[in-house]
């Protein structure tokens, strides 16, 4: 794992050399996923919540949640690259093994959340029979959570690790497709920055 992230083109070089496994790319998408997931529970943990049960109920939500965007991500995620890249460019197994850089990031954000959970001054959660004071809330609770320290270093990691997860698409497909590895690596390069800034712009 360790050279796929500093030496993806020696990586990808021998894995072309081995038949296709899609069991360990799927795998490291669900795993980045499911730990971002539960991550940014434990950051907003101490802040009321729209769910009911407490701690253990929001987990097993972000759990079920992280494994179901996790499956979609490494579909499309793929399928991208298949599109652009062609079906010499294993793209589902370059999108898996890119995704490490996301892993790490998310086994970041767990301890980060376990550790310095977002607090805020925020009134309880209004009643669902009161859609106005309902809105306000979501907005006052998106402000907390946009203008936390927590978020900016959840968002700072999360473009540095875009950046290398494409740089390592890149690299791949420069062994297993050269001639399109540019217009793939801009094709994932666009739907992940769409992704990041509607992240971003949604923790405003």
């Amino acid at each position: 794992m360790l050279e796929v992230l500093l030496q993806p083109t020696n990586f990808f070089r021998a894995l072309s050399e081995r038949k296709p496994n899609l069991v360990a790319p799927f795998f490291i998408v669900v795993a980045s996923t499911v730990a971002a997931s539960l991550g940014q529970v434990l950051l907003v943990r101490l802040l009321p919540s729209f769910l009911p049960g407490g701690l253990p109920v929001q987990l097993v939500f972000a759990l079920l949640g992280g494994v179901i965007f996790g499956m979609l991500l490494w579909g499309i995620g793929g399928l991208i690259i298949r599109l652009l890249a062609g079906p010499e460019s294993r793209a589902w197994e370059v999108y898996g093994w890119a995704s490490v850089p996301a892993l790490l990031v998310g086994l970041v954000l767990v301890p980060l959340g376990a550790l310095f959970p977002i607090t805020g001054d925020l009134p309880p959660l209004p009643p669902a029979t009161d859609p106005e004071a309902l809105r306000a809330w979501q907005r006052e609770y998106q402000q907390v959570v946009g203008a936390a320290s927590g978020t900016r270093v959840l968002q700072g990691l999360g473009i540095v690790g875009s950046l290398w997860s494409l740089w390592i698409i890149w690299s791949g497909l420069r062994v297993l497709a050269p001639s399109r590895a540019l217009l793939a690596t801009l094709g994932v390069a666009v739907v992940s920055l769409a992704f990041t800034l509607w992240g971003i712009l949604g923790s405003r």
